[in-house]
């Protein structure tokens, strides 16, 4: 041992002596390095460190700077560090965060100099002059740690920096290490970053990086956590306060030692004089003020929302859509690590008008509930949802979001048979018996037939008098035509994914009862299938971020596609809407005591499912479709709508036209005050006929411009292939020679068809397009 401490000492007359040569301006980087590693090798070879088995070969200095050589010098910088995701409405506004460390990334300009010239004079007083490595301290620390139990660090900024990145990047608990090989790694990293980036940059990335304790990650967060204020407008006492903290976040905590950070705060104000940042009169001018600590706090989740529920909403979508990661653990750890700035629909006009509405019919505390979902045509863009709940795990209180929950949608999806049977060319027009009871010959029914409401019977009717007085055995005959499957298609086509397609539960194609609405379906869902009729037949994802950013450098991020497509003709879109606008007509429309929208048409189906256990009604104008639910969360058949208490009075077994219609032309009204009085389209019963899927037409053989022709004629949209086909000499230029789809395949409304020309033809020529 006494060998051990003698040549330990003559390392550290190694140090003494090279101080002065350190500090020389005219030594070479290249000069100091080579003698860190050479008096980092001497201390290894004393036998008091635990090098890597194999690290050196005995081979002396030139085998040590062999493996210096060897080790990578550029730490990830692509990883970000943990930070905040913002969430803004619709107008950039702020309503929500996630963070899982409290980090907010500023600029070195915006860092108050009364920080930054306290941190350096405390931490680093020759960053500027130094290379990226304090060879003194650091081999003193390596041989502290040889000496003492306790592990001790004595690295410059930069050092720091690679320390904390390393840290926060691996997720481990910040410690100096006592293991040669990853000081060396450290240091090789720190002469890499040096290289790569000014001091300037080092400077503002450890400023943002360090932790200040207290879930302050930093200078920013901590100016808030502890002064509430912000990094740019920290005083001198503030900043060489929060410097003072990064010698012991734990131990100089202002909250529980205040004497302690106070101390600390003065040794930094001393440094600050001694280095001639500040005057001695300064210095005690700052030191005469009290601590004046005042703590700030950042909201932090949905809890401390603005708007709780749609805050859950975007945080489901971040952890559900494959733009935010291809898996479930990457989408997770993108929540989590943050550092997006993330724009959405949400419309805080439409907010107000939907939770005023939800919460004026019910209050907050009713036994039952209303949630509502509002869509935008032609966008998925969900721009309001509300309940009449309080967000919470408290008694009376819930974090589910019943906007995607499903309900039974009961007669809100007679509109989709009505849509199934359009595309097949069974017009509006069509007549059937609606007598009640019936019992289908074809498909499944309940013991006794199914019966209208009331069992009126109402003798032969089309679907614009099925609609206005929502008639069950109506649409049980239509289905029969149209037949169920088809239906269940086109309830998914319009982004309804809810209905159970495998499975024990499967619809099968014997279940008339979904025309009825039996099987269950969410709000949000309802909105965005009824959005396809006001959009000209438009379907799109519902999707609540529109657009996003990174908040470290701006740059734009992928966010989800709402996929809007052609999903049905619009004659089609057009028909049914035309028809939903029947319920507000003539003295019994089932939407006629309640009047439509002031000034404008409007279309709206409401649902009542069996035995009272939920109502809804679902409705559109150009610019919105809205859904609302009312029923009981806790099981619509244990608990039906059979005595409600709502606008001040009771209701006794609820039909979707007494709360939840009113409901929604409130909101509805709200939401289209100021907007054009858009009427909606009239039916066309001969373009629905005329635009039903067929069959792609054989185009092999036709000039470009025949194929084109017949394929618009079709409803089809033409595209016209890059490569040409292989050489055949009995072909001219200019003719199609292959197709995909293939000719006799069913197809959508103006799906793409593919044309491959002749060799030699003209590949760019310009196709007429739908008009």
């Amino acid at each position: 041992m006494r060998r051990a401490h003698t040549e330990l000492a003559s390392v550290e007359q190694l140090l003494e002596s090279s101080m002065q040569e350190e500090n020389s301006p005219a030594r070479p980087f290249s000069v100091r390095l080579a003698g860190y590693v050479a008096s980092v090798l001497l201390v290894s070879l004393t036998g008091l460190l635990a090098a890597p088995a194999g690290m050196f070969a005995a081979g002396g200095v030139g085998t040590a700077i062999d493996y210096w050589d060897k080790l990578p010098s550029e730490i990830p910088l692509d990883v970000a560090l943990p930070q905040h995701t913002v969430l803004l409405d619709k107008n950039g506004k702020e309503f929500a965060r996630f963070f899982s460390e409290n980090r907010i990334d500023v600029k070195l300009t915006d860092i108050s100099p009364t920080f930054t010239d306290a941190l350096l004079a405390t931490e680093d007083a020759r960053f500027y002059t130094n290379g990226p490595i304090d060879f003194i301290g650091t081999v003193r620390a390596t041989i502290n740690n040889a000496r003492s139990s306790q592990a001790q660090g004595a690295s410059g900024i930069t050092q720091q920096l690679v320390k904390n990145l390393l840290v926060a990047q691996s997720g481990e608990t910040a410690l100096p290490s006592r293991d040669l090989g990853t000081k060396l790694q450290e240091l090789k990293y720190a002469a890499g970053l040096e290289k790569k980036l000014s001091k300037d940059q080092i400077l503002e990335m450890y400023s943002n990086t360090v932790y200040f304790g207290n879930g302050a990650y930093g200078i920013q967060a901590a100016a808030k956590v502890y002064f509430d204020t912000t990094s740019k407008d920290l005083t001198r006492a503030q900043g060489a306060t929060l410097a003072g903290i990064l010698k012991g976040p734990a131990l100089y905590d202002p909250f529980t030692n205040p004497d302690g950070a106070r101390d600390r705060r003065d040794t930094a104000l001393s440094r600050l004089k001694v280095t001639g940042k500040i005057t001695e009169a300064e210095a005690s001018a700052a030191a005469a003020e009290p601590l004046g600590i005042k703590k700030g706090t950042l909201a932090n989740g949905c809890a401390s929302s603005t708007y709780p529920y749609y805050c859950s909403l975007v945080r489901d979508e971040i952890l559900t859509d494959p733009a935010f990661g291809a898996t479930a653990e990457a989408r997770a750890e993108k929540l989590s690590r943050g550092g997006m700035t993330l724009t959405t629909a949400l419309d805080p006009e439409a907010m107000a008008a939907t939770q005023n509405a939800v919460t004026g019919a019910l209050g907050n505390d009713n036994r039952a509930a209303l949630a509502t979902a509002v869509i935008k045509p032609g966008t998925g863009q969900i721009a309001a949802i509300a309940q009449n709940r309080t967000w919470g795990n408290g008694p009376g209180q819930t974090e589910m979001l019943y906007a995607k929950s499903p309900f039974q949608v009961g007669s809100s999806m007679k509109p989709i048979t009505l849509a199934t049977a359009l595309e097949q060319g069974i017009p509006a027009t069509t007549r059937f018996n609606a007598d009640s009871p019936y019992t289908s010959p074809t498909l499944d029914s309940p013991q006794g037939g199914f019966i209208n409401y009331g069992n009126i019977s109402w003798g032969t009717v089309d679907a614009h008098r099925a609609i206005q007085l929502s008639l069950n055995i109506y649409f049980i005959r239509l289905i029969e035509r149209t037949g169920v499957l088809p239906v269940a298609d086109m309830a998914a086509r319009l982004g309804i994914t809810s209905l159970p397609r495998t499975g024990p539960n499967a619809i099968k194609g014997q279940e008339a009862s979904l025309t009825l609405g039996a099987y269950e379906v969410s709000p949000l869902e309802m909105a965005n299938a009824y959005a396809v009729f006001a959009g000209d037949g438009v379907a799109c994802r519902p999707v609540a971020v529109t657009a996003g950013t990174r908040a470290d450098t701006g740059a734009k991020i992928a966010v989800p596609n709402p996929d809007c497509h052609q999903a049905i003709a619009p004659a089609v879109a057009h028909t049914v809407a035309d028809v939903l606008k029947m319920p507000f007509a003539g003295p019994d429309g089932t939407l006629s005591q309640m009047g439509g929208l002031p000034g404008r048409e409007a279309g709206a189906k409401t649902g009542t499912t069996n035995d009272f256990a939920a109502n809804w009604i679902v409705g559109l104008v150009p610019q919105y479709a809205t859904a609302v639910w009312l029923g009981d969360p806790r099981g619509g058949t244990q608990y039906p709508l059979n005595m409600v208490h709502a606008y001040g009075r009771d209701y006794h077994n609820l039909t979707g036209s007494e709360v939840a219609g009113p409901v929604w032309k409130d909101i509805m009204t709200h939401l289209t005050a100021g907007l054009p009085a858009v009427p909606l389209p009239k039916a066309d019963d001969v373009a629905t006929s005329s635009s039903t899927a067929r069959t792609v037409p054989d185009v092999r053989g036709l000039s470009v411009s025949e194929a084109a022709t017949l394929l618009l004629q079709n409803n089809l949209t033409p595209d016209i292939a890059e490569k040409t086909a292989d050489p055949n000499p009995l072909l001219a230029k200019d003719v199609v020679t292959a197709q995909t789809p293939a000719a006799g395949s069913t197809f959508s409304y103006r799906e793409k068809v593919t044309i491959t020309l002749s060799q030699g033809s003209d590949t760019t020529i310009k196709l007429p397009e739908q008009k």
